[in-house]
């Protein structure tokens, strides 16, 4: 009897980590892919001897990883050299004050005390006070609510479960959790902004997601020395060996559906390839939008697909320097004067940011063979919306973003980093629709679905279609949410769903 075959729909991290375990298992694996690269989100290039990460810059939960490999009989080591970051990151403020944050406690006390003499120890017993608070947390968000297939509203109403919401903090957002800790509103930002990683506001995101910190502090931020390229053609070479098959150049025009199943592809060169079971690593509301026709779809039609609440997008600079620029670390966040405003311009009014927060990354502080020798490469990073408003019209990004450019290298000018344009050898730009282009992000929302509670475990998007058997989802936008580490568990309970058939 020939094995189960499997198609899936793009070689994202979500979709290449599924194809490896379903080939270990002993399914037979074909991904589609449009892009001449694997990657998806995690995407790269080459340009005048910079490789530059067009997506993920780190790492975090590197157990996530191992498993992986582990289960697919490899040891991860073998294949990726991760290195930990201290300081994990610095924090830039308006006044020119920083904070570095450290996975050490003795740092972490040291820097709590540069940042204020007088409360320091104060403010570090607050910091041990968070850590424990979430240190408790930690294990049963996870496993009861991240590692756990969500299966239906049902399966969780009836559980014992939806009391542990009340103790998670799911009921308030990570801005009041860090309140609890924290009255200085820098310290309150600096245990909340990581809300951002799923591209939500410190604000609305839960305080659930306050884990995000805690596994920052005690599992560390980690690099893979190659780039964050390396890992995933470390993935995509595990799937093959394992036995899967990967179509680059192939995109996908629609979904196949007959009799309410799932039943193969139609590629956009016009061949049909038949499946058993069909998963799309694509980003969930994007696939509905753009591989079923909506006279199949009876949920998620447009008007539903535009009534879910997205993540915020990002515009990109890269730029290859031929300066050095001292105040930097690996990773660097370089706070608006005014949060609250900025935050409130990209989720609430959605209008393009007065005066941004910016995230610039220095990969060359950590592998200086990512440039050329004694030069560096900056990734720039802006939050913005998903489709940005400005002057009342939607940002047409492709006659605005060199306004947009001068703006951002300003701003970044005026907190000590001059000269940019003028050392650069190259720069790069990657607005909100090069997002949607590359990985068919829906609206340019480069972060997928926003982790609302009312977006998140059992109320998120089923791994498995509610229309349509057969067919399953993968990635950021389905359980258990956004992150390289969450996709790859993604990827874990998606086998766990199509193992079992519900």
């Amino acid at each position: 009897m020939d094995p189960p075959k499997v198609l899936i729909i793009g070689a994202g991290l979500g979709g290449l980590a599924l194809a490896a375990r379903l080939a270990k298992q002993g399914y037979s694996v074909d991904v589609y892919e449009k892009n001449s690269r694997i990657g998806g989100r995690a995407a790269w290039k080459k340009k005048k001897g910079y490789t530059i990460d067009l997506g993920p810059t780190f790492l975090l939960m590197p157990g996530e990883f191992e498993e992986l490999f582990t289960y697919c009989g490899e040891k991860f080591s073998d294949h990726i050299q991760l290195e930990p970051l201290d300081p994990l990151y610095r924090l830039h403020y308006a006044d020119g004050t920083h904070l570095d944050m450290h996975s050490s406690l003795p740092s972490m006390r040291e820097s709590f005390v540069a940042h204020d003499p007088l409360h320091g120890e104060e403010h570090f017993r607050s910091f041990l006070d968070f850590l424990s608070h979430e240190g408790k947390k930690f294990p049963i968000v996870y496993e009861r609510f991240i590692a756990r297939p969500a299966r239906s509203i049902a399966s969780l109403l009836f559980s014992p479960d939806i009391i542990e919401l009340f103790r998670l903090d799911g009921f308030h957002s990570m801005w009041e959790n860090a309140g609890a800790f924290f009255s200085e509103e820098k310290l309150r930002l600096a245990m909340s902004f990581q809300s951002m990683y799923i591209g939500e506001s410190p604000h609305t995101a839960p305080g659930t997601y306050s884990i995000i910190p805690f596994v920052e502090f005690t599992q560390g931020v980690w690099y893979p020395r190659q780039g964050i390229r390396g890992l995933v053609e470390a993935i995509g070479t595990l799937a093959r060996k394992k036995g899967a098959k990967i179509h680059l150049r192939r995109p996908v025009k629609e979904i196949i559906i007959e009799g309410g199943n799932a039943i193969g592809l139609r590629l956009e060169n016009g061949e049909e390839v038949r499946g058993d079971i069909i998963v799309s690593n694509l980003d969930l509301p994007g696939a509905y939008h753009g591989l079923i026709p909506e006279s199949q779809r009876k949920k998620y039609t447009k008007k539903k697909l535009d009534s879910l609440k997205y993540g915020c997008s990002a515009f990109m600079i890269y730029l290859g320097v031929k300066k050095e620029y001292a105040t930097l670390r690996h990773h660097n966040v370089f706070f608006s004067a005014d949060p609250r405003t900025n935050f409130k311009e990209i989720f609430s009014t959605r209008t393009v940011p007065g005066d941004p927060s910016i995230y610039v990354n220095v990969s060359t502080r950590t592998n200086p063979t990512l440039a050329p020798k004694g030069k560096h490469l900056l990734y720039v990073l802006v939050p913005v919306p998903y489709s940005a408003q400005r002057n009342g019209e939607k940002v047409d990004w492709a006659m605005y973003k060199e306004e947009f450019v001068r703006k951002i290298v300003d701003t970044l000018a005026s907190r000590g980093l001059t000269q940019l344009k003028e050392n650069a050898e190259i720069l790069e730009v990657f607005t909100p629709d090069d997002w949607e282009s590359l990985a068919g992000m829906y609206n340019g929302s480069t972060f997928g679905l926003s982790p609302t509670f009312l977006q998140s475990s059992v109320f998120r998007p089923n791994q498995k279609s509610e229309e349509f058997d057969r067919l399953y989802f993968v990635g950021a936008s389905t359980h258990p949410g956004s992150g390289m580490p969450l996709v790859l568990v993604s990827a874990r309970t998606c086998e766990k769903r199509i193992q079992d058939g519900r």
